[in-house]
């Protein structure tokens, strides 16, 4: 355990709020100071400028120190050497109207609020993206786990990697991998299936909206879908 951890268990059961609201108001005091940073950095300003005068971006969009060569990385945490930037995805994007060829969004969206944040993340998507752009979403496909829920199938649950007969000492039942797997200890907000992904991006303007398996999609470049989430991810598209 590093001193970090072992100060959070002393520390965090003396708060006046508990871990969840402990923890988000750590991420959204980063969010806040990050954009402060970005405020009064030059640096930012003139990677930003470069941005709105080109065209043809391929975007990852919580890259998460996984950058992909050649696309622009975008992260809201600031540490990882592999970003273009670090901005929060929840604000409005730097790119100019009808800019960006193709935005990649693998197990990111999960980490936003439904109702709160979605519609306008899928609103700026269609905005940044060229007319026949693509965004590719990836998330956890949660009709999947109710499905194994529902069937009480081991043969289900193990598909998504999960062995019902040697789970984490911290996970007890079925009904507690699918909590797990929809909370993330507090940092996923939404448990999605393909008929509400389609049903958001449409709200946004997207006309074409169709679901994908992995590394398939309408466009090559999109087809590189990290092989570790494969089991139990859904995968859709949109184009605008």
């Amino acid at each position: 355990m590093t001193l970090k951890q072992k100060l959070g268990q002393l520390v965090i059961p003396r708060l006046p709020v508990n871990r969840r609201a402990f923890d988000i108001l750590r991420f959204e005091s980063g969010c806040l100071i990050q954009r402060i940073r970005n405020r009064f950095s030059p640096e930012y300003h003139r990677k930003i400028k470069a941005l709105r005068s080109a065209s043809g971006h391929s975007v990852n969009f919580g890259s998460g120190g996984r950058g992909l060569p050649g696309w622009i990385n975008i992260d809201v945490r600031p540490h990882h050497q592999d970003q273009y930037v670090s901005l929060d995805l929840r604000r409005r994007l730097p790119f100019s109207d009808s800019s960006v060829q193709r935005i990649l969004a693998e197990h990111v969206i999960e980490h936003l609020d439904f109702r709160d944040d979605i519609p306008g993340v899928f609103r700026e998507f269609h905005r940044i993206l060229a007319p026949g752009g693509t965004v590719r979403i990836i998330v956890p496909d949660a009709e999947r786990y109710m499905s194994a829920y529902l069937h009480r199938s081991r043969m289900e649950f193990e598909t998504l990697g999960w062995k019902l007969d040697e789970l984490p000492a911290d996970i007890h039942t079925p009904i507690h991998i699918v909590n797990h797997v929809f909370h993330q200890g507090g940092e996923h907000f939404f448990g999605w299936d393909f008929e509400t992904m389609d049903w958001a991006l449409r709200q946004a303007g997207f006309g074409i909206v169709v679901r994908r398996g992995f590394r398939v999609s309408s466009d090559p470049a999109l087809a590189i879908d990290q092989a570790n989430h494969a089991p139990y991810s859904l995968y859709a598209e949109a184009v605008k």
